[in-house]
């Protein structure tokens, strides 16, 4: 008997369910990058509008958060859009247009570049208005020129990822099949993402640790003076006053006896008196 042929349809079950795989994929990629844009751009635009409508948060702290919000912003406006494209197109044809690929890695590099620097200014002003809080002029001379700086540090480090660095995961399936093949892989992210993002955690972390030792100070000297006992010469001095009281007290009674025993001498013969005539 000859054996019957094996059935053909396990490689196409095998494409159905990768197809449905990537749709999956596709729609919770969208679903998330929706979400976040339109979440992001909301918050960040009630925080410029409260600190636009409230003169109390209109400090030049609050000048980097709203640096910050206004960076946000961009990023959910421009970034995420251009992310949502690019997945769509990768999914519709396998590849997108060379100009859609290389906005996305000036966004992604610029904002995240500027995202990391306005943090770790924010932690520095935060550091030095708790440390020197009375010297404001020197905080608005010093967020004059840091919010300008880290726009341009941003703005360069774009300037360089575009024209140098176009091997991110997102630019190599960007890319496609076009074109040259990319010798190299993420270049971004590990010579200069992950570097900065180092430089940045660790400088927030020690300003927000020196922070706390300034305010665990502080609470501590309040805490001795509350209660810490009086020195040797508080105590003689009290000691002191209360024997001065004390003499005080005891003029005064002795003084209040003679007067006593005075009228008492004054009022016996005018009563002696007083007898006398009744009993004539």
């Amino acid at each position: 008997m000859s054996s019957e042929p094996a059935p053909a349809w396990g490689s196409g079950n095998n494409t159905v369910w990768e197809e449905y795989i990537d749709i999956a994929f596709l729609v919770t990629n969208c679903f998330i990058l929706l979400i976040t844009s339109f979440v992001g751009i909301a918050a960040n635009l009630f925080v410029t509008w409260a600190v636009h409508h409230q003169k109390s948060l209109q400090t030049w702290n609050n000048a980097l958060l709203v640096n910050l919000a206004v960076i946000d912003i961009l990023r959910c406006a421009v970034d995420c859009p251009i992310l949502l494209t690019i997945v769509m197109l990768v999914h519709q044809r396998g590849h997108v247009d060379k100009f859609i690929c290389d906005a996305q890695v000036a966004s992604f590099s610029f904002s995240c570049c500027i995202q990391l620097l306005t943090l770790a200014c924010i932690s520095a002003e935060r550091y030095q208005a708790i440390a020197q809080p009375f010297k404001t002029s020197q905080r608005r001379r010093r967020i004059i020129v840091l919010i300008p700086l880290t726009w341009t540090l941003a703005i360069l480090v774009a300037g360089f990822c575009l024209t140098f660095v176009k091997d991110s995961p997102v630019y190599v399936k960007c890319h496609g099949s076009q074109g040259e093949a990319i010798t190299s892989y993420d270049t971004f992210g590990l010579y200069i993402l992950v570097p900065l993002w180092t430089i940045c955690f660790v400088v927030i972390i020690g300003f927000y640790a020196r922070i706390f030792t300034i305010v665990r100070a502080h609470s501590r000297k309040i805490f001795d003076k509350g209660t810490f006992p009086l020195p040797k010469k508080d105590k003689t001095h009290n000691a002191d006053e209360e024997k001065k009281e004390d003499g005080i007290g005891g003029e005064n009674g002795n003084s209040k006896s003679d007067q006593n025993q005075t009228q008492k001498e004054i009022v016996a013969p005018v009563e002696q008196e007083w007898n006398s005539l009744i009993l004539l």
